[in-house]
């Protein structure tokens, strides 16, 4: 009876927002470095990988934490970041996502391709936004959204839609402080479409506004990297229109979000960084380390056990370093062993913290 006093307690404690935030607090943070093999091929898996961060050493290390079978990473400079602690992607119709720390892996079905993962800090709550309206629909008068709900046991709590004005969405999704980001462009019949981030209060379950943003900022999918930089929205844009390469990128700060107000800074890189549209290995944004360094990973691995490597730029010291992630398909016995073909798309997440709690 002793042990099942304490049992009980225990689960009450670990369930509680308190204690998981308190765990959050004093774990170190981490990264995640998630890949698929043969995108255009067979067979299909996708890789999670882990490791601790720090801010000065030149090489980290990645142990392998959980292969889901039959996934795949669109090929490009897509990501997939992670949410309190949680990993999710799309996979046709499904959307899956899963916990790192506890190897747990809960799939929802959607009703359109698609989908972002946000949280709730007040009400400690995990939500899926989907848009169910085509982008390909003909001058829709208005867009429907579907909001789904998590619970615990990966079940679906409840499934709400939600209506706004007509846009065409450009990015995948970015979740800050309860709010969640996206660039699309809205329709103008009298001149060119209008770039803004769409603006998703996860709480209150509602399309907040429209925020609009200079047009440099939102180039195109491939030129433009969400982060979260000093707590704020932010975008890396590459100086690279025209070149397989970049040495200098702008890094847009949206400063006031209720103005709509931006701030822009330059920076030169000490050295090039490649940005080939094809299918070669390209070097996208993937946010910052909690030192505020600003992080380019490959958006593929760069072949056939080679070494994964990431560079982290300091914004204060102008200075870069290359940093390398050991373990993450660099020997030829991992290719073997997992069948490895042709190109992988990976993603590279930093400020990962590890979760106790399941979805």
């Amino acid at each position: 009876m002793k042990f099942l006093c304490v049992s009980k307690i225990w689960s009450s404690l670990i369930r509680s927002q308190r204690f998981v935030s308190s765990y959050y607090a004093a774990k170190p943070s981490r990264f995640i470095v998630a890949f698929t093999n043969s995108v255009f091929g067979d067979p299909k898996r996708l890789f999670i990988f882990s490791g601790e961060e720090e801010t000065s050493s030149s090489s980290l290390v990645a142990n392998l934490d959980i292969t889901i079978p039959s996934v795949t990473l669109p090929h490009g400079g897509f990501k997939y970041c992670t949410v309190h602690g949680f990993m999710a992607c799309c996979n046709g119709l499904e959307f899956i996502i899963c916990n790192p720390s506890t190897g747990q892996v809960v799939t929802f079905s959607r009703k359109a391709k698609g989908a972002c993962l946000g949280y709730d800090p007040v009400g400690d709550q995990f939500k899926a936004l989907t848009l169910l309206t085509s982008v390909y629909a003909h001058n829709p008068s208005f867009m429907v959204h579907e909001v789904i709900r998590l619970g615990g046991g990966g079940r679906v709590v409840s499934r709400t839609r939600v209506t706004s004005p007509p846009y065409h969405p450009m990015t995948v999704g970015l979740s800050i402080n309860g709010f969640m980001y996206y660039g699309a462009s809205v329709p103008n019949q009298s001149a060119a479409p209008t770039p803004v981030f769409v603006c998703f209060d996860v709480r209150y379950e509602r399309i907040l506004s429209f925020i609009t943003t200079p047009k440099e900022v939102l180039v195109w999918q491939a030129f433009t990297s969400l982060i979260e930089y000093k707590g704020k929205l932010a975008v890396v844009v590459p100086d690279c229109l025209g070149s397989t390469s970049f040495d200098r990128f702008n890094l847009w700060i949206l400063e006031d979000v209720k103005k709509h107000e931006w701030s822009k800074q330059t920076f030169e890189l000490p050295l090039s960084l490649p940005f080939t549209l094809g299918m070669c290995q390209r070097m996208i944004s993937q946010g910052t380390n909690k030192a505020g360094e600003i992080i380019f990973s490959p958006s593929t691995l760069p072949g056939r056990a080679q070494p994964f490597y990431v560079f982290y730029y300091n914004t204060d010291t102008r200075n870069m370093r290359r940093v390398r992630i050991h373990g993450v398909a660099d020997t030829e016995e991992f290719w073997s062993r997992y069948g490895l073909t042709g190109v992988c798309s990976a993603s590279f997440s930093p400020q990962h913290v590890d979760s106790i709690a399941f979805i």
